[in-house]
């Protein structure tokens, strides 16, 4: 029967048990492994309260779904607040800028696209009786 190897930390040339004095090969000491410093080290998340954020910042996020012009404009207040006075919010300020600005764009270009159809509409209504081509 063989004897197994003790482990081997890496980059450290193979060895062979080490002998005692009268030649019988000692046991095995087996080394705990070397722990490496991790390169992140996950934080613990701090808790915060609606209480504490932005006010501005919650509504920005609020009217950006339901009215995005009020949306944008509590953001931006919400964004001067909270770089003047170092409250938490900021994401909810971006987000309710950036979900107004979408919703007012996708508005304004579904308002343009639907009185472009329905002027479309008229005109070939317009020139569907214009002419001396009746038919009977």
């Amino acid at each position: 029967m063989t004897t197994p190897h003790p482990p081997q930390q890496p980059g450290t040339p193979h060895a062979a048990y080490p002998q005692n004095p009268q030649g019988a090969p000692a046991a095995p000491q087996f080394q705990q492994p070397v722990q490496q410093p991790a390169a992140y080290r996950p934080q613990a998340s701090t808790a915060t309260t609606l209480g504490a954020t932005n006010t501005y910042a919650v509504l920005a996020i609020i009217f950006g779904f339901l009215v995005p012009i009020a949306g944008i404009v509590f953001g931006h207040m919400g964004l001067n607040q909270i770089k003047r006075n170092g409250d938490p919010g900021r994401g909810l300020a971006l987000t309710g800028l950036i979900v107004g600005y979408a919703y007012f764009a996708f508005i304004a270009i579904f308002i343009v696209v639907y009185i472009g159809f329905i002027a479309m509409m008229i005109a070939a209504t317009g020139s569907a009786f214009s002419g001396s081509d009746y038919y009977y």
